[in-house]
């Protein structure tokens, strides 16, 4: 499955010959490489294709390379043939293969298959924010508080790029009512580590929230919306320590506060990164949906969540495990 659209970005450094017996398409390499981002490159020997329409590109995957690439115009390579493409939306730690396309004259060429494995998911700084568990100061796939990370349906430990009942891990048969783990019959009310995305990317001590935890950190905190976190441009929730018990519990709408600053005092940002069904990403900017490890007890279809909107912040149950949502990390 192909991650994300590839975005033109440079030209190669290195020089070509002009052997006319050349490969029409040669796969190059893959440079700049993060837990999340790679930099491909690309050629297209022009000389064997002249005065044919030409698209051209890299394909990539994590899993059997097969063709699904996005297609670049001719006219973005040099005049050596030569291309490059950023690559974003990765999975960290994992193997990629990739080789250049070059499609012309109602047929395809393509450069050898390479591979490049992505950095590990950087570790996030534990915060004591004093309600028992320490929390992670960024979100899982995210490379840095304000940025939203990525989403994950319940109980997966991948992306996709599709979000329903038919393409869940767990569902027998591509609906609500077939549910393979995590139901009655298994009698798990939580995750356990192997399907717990936080423990698989980072190790150690790291795992998804309960329900539980995710309440004290609703309760013991104060939380204030900030339009613009740190000049980020990114809206969300900043959850303070709280300094005193009157304000455990109080977010801005009730209470506003100039004692607390995100420049000084300990805290974490929730960005309102929305949710995803199906291949829409819905409410980015104004709402908040965080996993938890809890299974509801009314329903084998349902998890618990926090949610929450400039407004309101609370945890309840989310009718369908198969939403993409945001993890954030705790750690004992």
């Amino acid at each position: 499955m192909f991650l994300c659209a590839i975005l033109l970005h440079g030209f190669l450094s290195c020089d070509r010959d002009d052997d006319p017996t050349r490969r029409i398409a040669e796969t190059g390499d893959a440079t700049d490489i993060t837990a999340f981002t790679a930099k491909i490159s690309g050629y297209c020997n022009q000389k064997n294709v002249a005065g044919l329409s030409v698209t051209y590109g890299i394909e990539y995957t994590n899993t059997d390379l097969t063709r699904n690439a996005i297609v670049l115009n001719a006219s973005e390579m040099d005049e050596k043939g030569r291309f490059s493409v950023d690559i974003e939306n990765l999975n960290p730690g994992t193997e990629y293969f990739y080789r250049t396309f070059v499609f012309y004259n109602r047929a395809y060429s393509f450069g050898n298959v390479e591979s490049f494995t992505t950095l590990a998911h950087p570790e996030p700084e534990k915060v004591d924010l004093g309600v028992g568990v320490k929390w992670a100061s960024f979100n899982i796939s995210a490379p840095a508080p304000a940025d939203y990370g990525k989403y994950y349906s319940w109980g997966e430990i991948r992306t996709k790029s599709f979000y329903a009942w038919e393409s869940y891990l767990w569902s027998a048969d591509g609906t609500e009512s077939n549910i393979t783990k995590y139901n009655s019959a298994d009698n798990k009310n939580r995750l356990t580590s192997d399907d717990d995305v936080a423990t698989h990317e980072l190790g150690g001590s790291w795992r998804m929230p309960t329900a539980k935890e995710f309440d004290k950190l609703v309760a013991g905190c104060y939380w204030q919306w900030f339009e613009n976190y740190k000049n980020s441009g990114i809206k969300g929730y900043v959850v303070f320590k709280a300094k005193n018990d009157g304000d455990r519990g109080k977010r801005n709408s009730e209470t506003i506060s100039a004692s607390y600053s995100p420049d000084k005092d300990v805290h974490i940002f929730l960005p309102a990164a929305g949710y995803a069904s199906k291949d829409v990403f819905s409410d980015i900017g104004s709402n908040g949906n965080y996993w938890t490890s809890s299974l509801s007890p009314s329903t084998s279809s349902s998890a618990y969540y926090i949610y929450f909107d400039s407004e309101n912040i609370g945890v309840g149950e989310c009718e369908k495990r198969y939403y993409g949502q945001s993890v954030r990390p705790v750690s004992d």
